[in-house]
Parts: structure tokens; sequence; C-alpha cells
């Protein structure tokens, strides 16, 4: 991904459910851009993203450090042909460059589509969890 695709990569960020601007993906982009942990791979038809991938290294106390795909959309009117896979595959020989062995992906429970084409790529499902949010603001004390 370069900063110039922040519109495009908007758009496409809303058709997976998480409405953005160009502005506040450009901005996000550049807080992953030039980290050695994290990178992003966009896919493009006649020089137009269609379809984009996020992929960073975790490391942990508790195991190996390992990959996961942090994000990943193609464009309606695009699906299923192929690309999310070379995006999956591009992700996973990232990860082998960066001394990964496993490569991991969280998909919300509704998305059964998703699940499917992961479950089609060679992943399984190894767990199920909860995820807690709590909301933060600079002025609270610890």
């Amino acid at each position: 991904m370069a900063r110039s695709d922040a519109d495009r990569v908007a758009v496409l960020t809303g058709e997976l459910g998480y409405p953005a601007t160009g502005e506040q993906i450009g901005r996000r982009f550049g807080r992953i851009t030039g980290h050695p942990d994290e990178i992003v791979f966009v896919a493009e038809d006649g020089g137009v993203v269609i379809a984009w991938l996020h992929v960073g290294v975790h490391g942990y106390l508790e195991s190996d450090a390992f990959a996961e795909i942090l994000g990943l959309v193609v464009a309606e009117g695009h699906r299923g042909r192929g690309i999310g896979h070379a995006l999956v595959i591009a992700a996973e020989q990232w990860a082998r460059s960066c001394g990964c062995a496993t490569i991991r992906v969280r998909s919300r429970i509704a998305r059964e589509r998703a699940h499917a084409f992961y479950e089609r790529d060679g992943f399984r499902r190894v767990k199920t969890q909860h995820c807690f949010e709590k909301t933060i603001s600079y002025d609270q004390a610890s």
C-alpha cells in the first residue's frame, strides 16, 4: 500500500463494515508504514485498488511469534476470483520471511462467507473467545 491509496482503501474498509475517511486511513497507515512487524498489501485492477490485506507479527511470552491477518477485504464484484487467496499467499510469504511458522486470522462470528473462505484456504478453527473493549481517556488516572 502507498499513502496515495488511502481514499480507495477507505471505501473498501467501509465495505468491510468499518466506515472510514481517506484522512483517517492515511493517519492509520502512517502508524503502520515503516514498522518491520506490519505490512499492508493491496491488489489493483487497472490501477485501482480493489482489495487490501493488513498482516502483522505478534510476539507473546506464552507462544512463539506468529503472524496475524488483521484485516482483509476484496471489493464487491471482484470476490470469488482468487484475489483474496493471492493476498493471503503474499501474507504467508511475508510471515515466513519474518520467521513465523504460523499465521492466524480472527473473524466475526456472523461472517460465515469469510469463514468458508479461510477454511478453503487451509485455515482451521482453533478457539472461540470473547473480545472485551474499554474506552479510555487521556485524563483518566491509572
